[in-house]
């Protein structure tokens, strides 16, 4: 039976995800004037947002570990700490150097927020409920990227983009206040009774890695959710703006449809996952309809604005299919080291942003001699730029098919 506790510490902890979500995709909404006042190159700004993936992703399996042996409230409350005084750093910032830094330090809190989601989902709920609040979660991560673009394009053209960073500070100290003081979680109040003397970390590590299956859905998550991290929090506003010839919160409304087809689709395909008892089918297909629609988007640019909605919004259904890769890990991971095992695919997830953020800057700074218009690139260079999305689609589906194992019996 569900307590009302875990309720509670589930809905904070989703605070927390939806807050990591904003600051994740906020440069999206910033890039012109980002470019502007820190004199950055395509180049210098991915690699600036996408360095926040660097701690993200390195902070993944020590954070598994945190989880699964320390004290969760204090965990939390100095992630969220850590990820509101990142982002007021990023506010004064007055260089590359500076804007990195203060990216890597985002990065480095925001590592303990989906973790903690899942992390109270696996312990504090039947594991029935796991697919199914893993996709909540996912749909909560999907609010707080709306809410990190829309809200935050109109408070930066009203406010600036220093003075939203700031804004984003204190919401986030008040977070971190509100969970210190309510956050009463006891893991002994959890269904999810931890051992009396858990193993050792090389020993948790050692059972992790040596299985093929955790590289493969890896792997999986990790092409996944490169589209997303590539197109929807970074170089989408400027694809559209490019395109289409529409204002910068326009397109961040239908860079916003993508987060949207990720978050209402998350929850019905791990229940429907659960009920038909498999996992590889939704595995593939999520893939298929990513690839068609990314593809859909990038290389026929005269759409109708609601055909192209209507196309972003199924790119994100495509990209929910990577809620399947938790639930796959869930299925076969000792609960002991559940934490741990989400937290290396969560590693692999992330690590997209940050490959694919850069990788998208450099094949457009290729073209900067003679397609930078002073603006923004011309279609041609984010075309080329954004081919490698459809293909990391492709390879998803492949992977899913030819390597993943089926973890569930089918009823």
């Amino acid at each position: 039976m569900i307590n009302n506790r875990s309720i509670i510490v589930f809905s904070l902890m989703a605070l927390f995800l939806c807050f990591e979500m904003a600051l994740q995709v906020s440069p999206g909404v910033m890039t012109e004037p980002l470019r502007q006042d820190l004199h950055l190159s395509a180049y210098g700004l991915g690699l600036m947002s996408g360095c926040y993936f660097v701690t993200y992703s390195l902070m993944q399996i020590p954070s598994g570990l945190l989880f699964d042996r320390a004290n969760f409230r204090i965990l939390v409350t100095i992630a969220i700490s850590i990820c509101a005084v990142g982002a007021g750093i990023f506010g004064l910032a007055d260089s590359l150097l500076s804007g990195l830094l203060a990216r890597l330090f985002m990065g480095f809190g925001s590592a303990f927020a989906f973790l903690s989601v899942l992390t109270v989902a696996g312990r504090c709920f039947h594991t029935r409920h796991f697919a199914f609040l893993s996709g909540i979660a996912q749909l909560l991560a999907a609010l707080g990227a709306i809410g990190g673009e829309i809200p935050i394009a109109f408070a930066v053209h009203h406010l600036g983009w220093r003075h939203t960073l700031w804004v984003l500070m204190s919401l986030g100290l008040m977070l971190a206040l509100t969970v210190w003081t309510f956050l009463k979680l006891k893991q002994k109040e959890c269904s999810y009774e931890q051992e009396a003397h858990p193993e050792s970390v090389g020993t948790s590590l050692r059972h992790i890695l040596k299985n093929p299956q955790t590289w493969w859905i890896a792997f999986y998550a990790f092409l996944n959710w490169a589209p997303v991290t590539a197109f929807a929090s970074l170089w989408g506003v400027p694809f559209l703006i490019s395109s289409y010839h529409i204002s910068t919160q326009t397109a961040a409304s239908f860079c916003s449809l993508i987060w949207l087809g990720i978050g209402l689709s998350s929850p019905f395909i791990g229940v429907l996952s659960d009920k038909v008892g498999h996992r590889k089918p939704f595995l593939t297909l999520t893939a298929l309809i990513g690839a068609i629609s990314i593809a859909a988007v990038i290389y026929a640019p005269n759409l109708p604005l609601p055909l192209l909605g209507i196309s972003l919004f199924f790119a994100g259904v495509g990209s929910s299919g990577q809620i399947l890769s938790y639930a796959v890990v869930q299925d076969f991971a000792a609960k002991s080291r559940l934490s741990t095992s989400i937290g290396f695919n969560n590693m692999a997830l992330v690590a997209s942003g940050l490959v694919m953020q850069p990788l998208v800057g450099k094949l457009l700074a290729w073209n900067e001699g003679t397609a930078f218009t002073g603006q923004t690139y011309d279609l041609m260079s984010f075309q080329h730029a954004l081919i490698v999305l459809p293909i990391a689609f492709v390879l998803c589906a492949s992977i899913s098919q030819l390597f993943i194992k089926e973890t569930l019996e089918c009823k």
